[in-house]
């Protein structure tokens, strides 16, 4: 499914431009997720600096600025540091749709690498595909982002998910 155009007068975001296909969270949930990124304790998203930039049902959208601690000897971003940003932008896109802080790990993460990145932002829009009773599905799509704007694709990633047949959907 591909984006929809944007309406007359609008400019497309390019960072997310699969967001307009999903539709909003109710507000005591997109509240709740909306600080995935900002606690006060040790938290690895906290650590790498990741940050929301947009929730939505079965969507979310997080932003991880650049680092030199990222990168390899060569100057590059290290490729674990796009997967640890795929695995953890899936994460609210998934666990939003359920009460609480549902159970969930990682069974499947597939990342196709195809361009590198040096000295750039990353953003990352992850969304569900398909949702079982207890494994979810997701694709999810990394961009990189200049200082002047300029935005290109870098990765695309397949993920599946376990959650626990315990969890509870929001009503």
């Amino acid at each position: 499914m591909s984006a929809p155009d944007p309406a007359p007068g609008e400019q497309a975001d390019l960072t997310g431009p699969n967001a307009a296909r999903f539709g909003p969270l109710p507000a005591h949930v997109l509240q709740r997720w909306s600080r995935f990124c900002a606690h006060d304790d040790e938290y690895f998203p906290d650590r790498m600096g990741m940050v929301v930039e947009e929730l939505r049902r079965d969507y979310s959208r997080l932003r991880l600025p650049w680092r030199d601690m990222f990168r390899q000897r060569t100057g590059v971003m290290h490729g674990g540091v796009i997967a640890a940003l795929v695995d953890t932008t899936v994460v609210p896109a998934i666990a939003a749709h359920y009460e609480g802080n549902p159970r969930m790990g990682t069974i499947h993460l597939g990342v196709q690498y195809v361009r590198p990145v040096v000295s750039r932002d990353l953003v990352a829009e992850a969304w569900v595909e398909h949702r079982g009773r207890s494994v979810v599905y997701s694709r999810a799509e990394v961009r990189s982002v200049d200082p002047g704007g300029e935005v290109e694709l870098v990765a695309t990633a397949t993920l599946v998910f376990r959650v626990s047949a315990s969890a509870v959907p929001v009503e």
